[in-house]
């Protein structure tokens, strides 16, 4: 019993070890990869404003290292049922609690009888 191996059976066997461990790895880091795929599809299918959407893509083009970390944190969100839809509100207030400076583009309107009109018009009338 505490004879050893012979040294090409001993290889044979630690090659073997070693494919099946770089797959099972290779496996993990798929199915990581196609959940956090699958994560970030749930969130922006639940974006319900404008204003959530360019949130996230300035999110995604400002701060590309931590647009994942968003993503899981509101996804983990959407599934524990924290939240049901996501608005601009909602998404502004959470990069801030996550401390990503992230602003959304100011934009203002001039509404003359019920319709969104441009300044030259407004000043016009």
């Amino acid at each position: 019993m505490a004879e050893e191996l012979p040294e090409s059976l001993r290889a044979k066997l630690l090659k073997k070890l070693w494919k099946e461990t770089l797959k099972r790895a290779r496996e993990a880091k798929d199915k990581e990869e196609q959940k956090s795929i699958d994560t970030e599809k749930l969130v922006w299918s639940k974006l319900s404003d404008e204003r959530a959407k360019e949130l996230l893509e300035k999110t995604k083009s400002l701060y590309p290292e931590a647009y994942p970390y968003v993503i899981r944190i509101l996804g983990a969100l959407l599934v524990k049922g924290a939240v049901s839809e996501l608005d601009g509100i909602t998404v502004y207030g959470i990069l801030q609690r996550l401390g990503i400076p992230v602003r959304p583009d100011l934009r203002i309107r001039f509404v003359k009888r019920g319709k969104e009109v441009d300044f030259k018009e407004y000043m016009g009338d």
